[in-house]
């Protein structure tokens, strides 16, 4: 003991005494909280981490309302089982966010579409009919004499794009002429045939009399969009 007491310094009792008193007040700090008494105030700014959190600890009802933006929500994390049955809206999507890449076949009803707000560049070529469909009559303007041959035509009006036709040799005796044209023709100036993915505003039929028939007159149609 005295050998202990010779070598004592205030030094060493102070260092002692404070070990004694951390170890207790550590301690006594975690025997002695109660509970709940730890709340968002006592935790620092991002002290709590995704390893902090147990998987599925944190629900939709621990979530306030727009607490979380885009900006937190990684690439690709979110699907569409993920989303309630309505939760997105036409006024959550920016525009132009939706192409057709991002919608399954058949997804798109025309419940869904607004009057008005697909055009004629919103469908591939060939896809829709551009506006309302009619059909144009051109009939000969004089009968057509036994062994005569005639080319009638039928034009789309101005502006409109045809997109069929047909012909008939008479009203009551087509058996009377033979049909040995039924085509398309490229414009009013132009009455070549249009070539492969072409496009052609009228049609011509080209008749000839096989019999001594009186009162033959050739009909033909053209089909226009417009």
């Amino acid at each position: 003991m005295q050998r202990i007491r010779s070598n004592l310094t205030f030094a060493n009792v102070v260092s002692v005494i404070a070990l004694f008193v951390a170890l207790g007040g550590a301690s006594y700090a975690a025997v002695s909280l109660p509970k709940n008494s730890v709340g968002a105030k006592q935790i620092k700014k991002r002290a709590v981490r995704n390893k902090h959190i147990n998987k599925n600890a944190v629900s939709a009802s621990k979530i306030q309302g727009d607490s979380i933006s885009s900006p937190k929500i990684a690439d690709g994390s979110v699907f569409g089982t993920d989303l309630a049955d309505g939760a997105i809206g036409a006024g959550d999507l920016a525009d132009d966010s939706v192409g057709a890449s991002e919608l399954a076949g058949n997804s798109v009803g025309s419940g869904e579409v607004v009057d008005g707000s697909l055009g004629q560049s919103d469908f591939a070529p060939g896809a829709a009919l551009p506006g309302n469909v009619s059909v144009q009559f051109t009939q000969s303007g004089a009968d057509l004499a036994n062994g005569a041959e005639v080319s009638i035509d039928a034009q789309c009006p101005a502006g409109q794009t045809a997109i069929g036709g047909g012909t008939r040799g008479d009203l009551t005796n087509s058996e009377a002429t033979k049909i040995t044209a039924n085509r398309p023709i490229i414009s009013t100036s132009n009455a070549g045939a249009p070539d492969d993915n072409g496009t052609f505003t009228g049609w011509r039929g080209t008749f000839v009399a096989t019999a001594a028939v009186a009162g033959l007159r050739p009909e033909v149609w053209v089909i226009c969009a417009g």
